[in-house]
């Protein structure tokens, strides 16, 4: 007989099909002990009362679970979550922006006003520009820019999935003397999303556990993670005395961040950083409490276009298929993490997905990926730990075979 148990391995409970089985045996014993099979179908009278009884254990171990899980922080959810995890100076995230690099234009030196410390202000002032479907994009950090081109991260204004066009920011809407034009000419850096959800909340606290930690970069990343904006963060540390397979000089730290603001990160480098040097295009001057003046660098992620074709085998009727709707499915969900590879197993479960979601009748066939769409393979790696894939419609291909 299954038994419920708590132990070090934490509480594991009876399955309500145990329990219907459990329940079934003792009637059939009790009350037919020469061996005649009482009826337990879902018909029988027995049958219907064995099963609620088993319901009602079921929910009743259910109910306890939860109480247990309560206590534990890598298995509670939901309110006792956020409640739990204030111990660790957590609290969920209630949503993120799409940030997204724009070329701006200028014909002279001009100082463009960021978000800087309101990254989560919607009323804050920021140069601003728009894309052609009216969504507003705010710059992030004041920056001064010279003539020329220039490129700079926005985010926007509204959270989640804001997905841009290629070509498509070109409305400057804070009129500026001295810019000219803007234009976002490559993917987005990061797409938004929504609260954050159960399982992300539990894995970043996880990480977030060496914000105390005696190692500087774990520290780092916990602490960066933390922030508002921030999606992924890469801590990378050379601690020998020769410059490192990824280019880094010895004793110096590379961080890479989707999202936050600029100095807010570069805050956490500098009091965490310990004697190590810092790489990165991104500098950001801190003034230390001796009044001297240092540079903090990091990067923030390289996008790397992924090309996408494959042959939608139609299986039922052509006429149901919107070949767009599933183009712009695949865009928003087909998400990777700094220096993630691309291999096209992923990329076949969210084209799956994006067809059942539009109404179905067809699945992908002889899915290949690219960074260039000339070269086709099925699996691409990256050449930097700053890579990061991303994919707009414009980039994806389907060619319907029936």
């Amino acid at each position: 007989m299954v038994e419920d148990v708590l132990n070090f391995n934490g509480l594991t409970t009876k399955t309500n099909t145990e329990l219907t089985q459990e329940i079934q045996d003792f009637l059939q014993a009790t009350y037919s002990p020469n061996g005649e099979p009482i009826d337990f179908s879902s018909a029988s009278p027995d049958g219907q009362f064995s099963e609620l009884l088993a319901y009602i254990g079921t929910v009743h171990r259910e109910l306890l679970t939860s109480i247990y899980n309560a206590t534990d922080p890598t298995k509670c959810d939901g309110a006792q979550q956020d409640s739990k995890y204030q111990l660790n100076y957590l609290t969920r995230k209630g949503g993120t922006y799409t940030t997204q690099e724009i070329k701006i234009t200028a014909t002279k030196t001009v100082t463009l006003q960021g978000l800087d410390g309101s990254y989560n202000d919607n009323t804050a002032t920021a140069f601003t520009v728009s894309d052609d479907s009216g969504n507003l994009w705010y710059l992030i950090d004041t920056t001064t820019i010279y003539a020329g081109d220039t490129s700079l991260e926005f985010r926007a204004k509204d959270m989640g999935a804001v997905t841009p066009t290629i070509g498509t920011i070109n409305t400057i809407v804070t009129v500026t003397e001295g810019i000219t034009a803007v234009n976002n000419v490559v993917g987005y850096t990061s797409l938004g999303t929504e609260q954050e959800s159960n399982y992300d909340f539990r894995i970043r606290r996880d990480s977030s556990t060496g914000n105390q930690s005696g190692n500087n970069s774990d520290t780092i990343l916990g602490q960066i993670l933390a922030l508002d904006g921030v999606t992924n963060c890469i801590v990378h540390v050379n601690d020998t005395n020769s410059t490192d397979s990824t280019s880094t000089l010895p004793h110096y730290l590379w961080v890479i961040v989707d999202g936050g603001a600029n100095t807010d990160i570069a805050d956490i480098i500098y009091a965490n950083k310990g004697g190590c040097g810092t790489r990165g295009s991104v500098t950001v001057p801190i003034l230390t409490v001796s009044a001297q003046t240092l540079n903090i660098n990091f990067d923030r992620p390289t996008i790397v276009p992924l090309y996408i074709k494959f042959d939608l085998q139609v299986v039922g009727d052509i006429g149901t298929i919107n070949q767009d709707a599933i183009k712009e499915y695949i865009a928003e969900n087909l998400l990777y993490e700094i220096s993630e590879e691309a291999e096209t197993s992923k990329v076949t479960e969210v084209c799956a997905n994006a067809i059942t979601n539009n109404g179905g009748g067809a699945y992908a066939l002889n899915v290949e990926i690219s960074d260039d769409g000339i070269t086709w393979s099925d699996y691409l790696a990256v050449s930097s730990l700053a890579d990061k894939y991303t994919t707009d419609v414009n980039k994806i291909t389907i060619t319907v075979v029936q």
